[in-house]
């Protein structure tokens, strides 16, 4: 629990970065975020995936509370993940960033809910929520 809450405070700190918010990091917990965009994907016969949706417009607030290590999205019907596990960051070979958690929703079925700053298409930052069988995306932007 300890190295969740010290990997936390880098994530607090990197979080805005990749908004490219000017403001210290410290202390804006929960980190605010509008959605605009919306795509989404599914398994096709329990195994392979079919192809993302469209992006559709979708304007909603996503908060990043880190004090209370919960991710929540205010959609139609409110999605609330808790942080079970940071699973650090990666970088993909186009230099695209990605921030991993494993999550459970409130009816305790795992997900995983990455932050990506993608490097190859200008900074553009995406929310994914990654269950077994189904995932969408989110385009985002920072809320001042």
């Amino acid at each position: 629990m300890e190295k969740l809450k010290t990997n936390f405070v880098v994530v607090l700190v990197m979080v805005p970065l990749m908004f490219f918010k000017s403001e210290p990091a410290l202390g804006q917990s929960p980190i605010k975020m509008k959605t605009t965009s919306i795509a989404y994907n599914y398994k096709e016969n329990g195994y392979s995936w079919a192809n993302w949706s469209d992006f559709e417009e979708a304007s909603m607030l996503v908060l990043m509370d880190l004090d209370r290590e919960r991710i929540t999205i205010y959609s139609k019907e409110t999605q609330v993940y808790d942080i079970a596990k940071d699973e650090g960051k990666t970088t993909d070979s186009d230099g695209d960033e990605f921030y991993s958690f494993l999550c459970v929703n409130e009816d305790g079925k795992a997900c995983r809910i990455r932050l990506a700053k993608l490097n190859s298409q200008g900074g553009r930052n995406q929310l994914y929520v990654e269950f077994d069988d189904m995932k969408w995306v989110y385009y985002l932007r920072a809320v001042d």
